[in-house]
């Protein structure tokens, strides 16, 4: 699971047929509507051959997955930050943005040690960080909580990979945390820019 920073919605002005690369998707040809876009997915998806489509990132692996139709924001690309759930408690922390977790505060505390935690009877267990949060903000705002978080956090020791038999989660370098925030305030200002709030899920 992840937490997703971006623009707020707005609707469509048209549908492209994309694989999901961003210039591919910039690239690809615009639809009216979204039937129309889903039939030329289809139609492409199950031809015996397709080229990979110009602007994609994968052309090796792009022929062999299924296109989608997918929504042309009126602004152009919006810019997005997507944060893994044990990478985003840090962050939401920082922006004092609510949240919730599935976790208890012990699991979470381990995590971001970086140790196993020892539970009652369950013997040794990796914490996996379980995150709800959602909202939406004025840019102005937003920008205001990122640099107050810039500011104040203290720089990012980083975190090691956990590993426990075959069970994995990965660490973060360090100052991981004021990298990201520096790509929120990029986001903030693309956000203010065009009127936009920022939104987070």
């Amino acid at each position: 699971m992840t937490v997703t920073f971006t623009a707020a919605h707005r609707p469509a002005v048209g549908y492209a047929v994309s694989c999901g690369c961003p210039e591919a998707t910039e690239r690809a040809p615009r639809y009216g509507n979204y039937q129309d876009a889903l039939a030329a997915a289809d139609r492409a998806t199950t031809a015996p051959a397709r080229a990979p489509l110009p602007g994609c990132d994968l052309p090796e692996v792009c022929p062999e997955y299924p296109l989608h139709a997918e929504e042309v924001d009126p602004d152009g690309t919006a810019p997005w930050a997507e944060f893994s759930n044990a990478n985003a408690v840090g962050v939401l922390e920082a922006l004092a943005l609510p949240f919730r977790t599935g976790s208890d505060d012990r699991a979470c505390d381990a995590l971001e040690d970086g140790l196993p935690l020892e539970a009652d009877g369950a013997g040794t267990v990796i914490p996996i960080a379980m995150v709800d949060a959602y909202g939406e903000v004025a840019a102005d705002d937003f920008r205001g909580r990122v640099l107050t978080a810039l500011g104040l956090a203290p720089d990012d020791p980083g975190r090691p990979d956990v590993k426990l038999g075959r069970t994995l989660v990965f660490g973060r370098p360090p100052g991981y945390l004021q990298r990201r925030l520096r790509e929120l305030h990029a986001l903030a200002d693309w956000c203010a820019a065009h009127g936009r709030d920022v939104a987070w899920h």
